[in-house]
């Protein structure tokens, strides 16, 4: 398995499960998500930016095999969003769909946790809910 670090862009990460875990050459991979070979190549290059819709890294991640609780995935997500400095699709629509999820974020931002302290309290709902 590929290591999941060694993408620091959507497109290095994307390149390196697509060619070192998933084994699909760029064309074969390009016709799975439905999108043209050079737009692929463009993104897993840094020369144009990763897609913004939700369905969109749906669809690469589901075309890479990777599970729906694979961290890879919501790396993924996570390094999309950064590339344009937006809000990650699947971020977004959980604040959509989930009305309690605004609440949460301000009394995060008031409480001005460190990462380390949000990333305990994931893993606390993790376990506990």
């Amino acid at each position: 398995m590929g290591n999941a670090n060694s993408g620091l862009t959507f497109g290095g990460l994307l390149k390196t499960i697509r060619v070192e875990d998933a084994d699909i050459g760029l064309r074969a991979f390009a016709d799975l998500i439905d999108m043209k070979p050079s737009n692929l190549s463009n993104i897993e290059r840094n020369r144009i930016a990763p897609p913004a819709s939700r369905q969109a890294i749906t669809r690469i991640c589901d075309a890479l095999g990777l599970a729906k609780n694979d961290p890879r995935r919501e790396r993924l997500f996570d390094l999309a969003a950064e590339a344009k400095n937006r809000i990650p699709a699947d971020v977004a629509n959980a604040v959509k769909n989930q009305p309690g999820v605004p609440v949460l974020v301000r009394t995060v931002a008031n409480k001005q946790l460190s990462e380390d302290k949000l990333r305990e309290l994931a893993e606390y709902i993790k376990d506990f809910y």
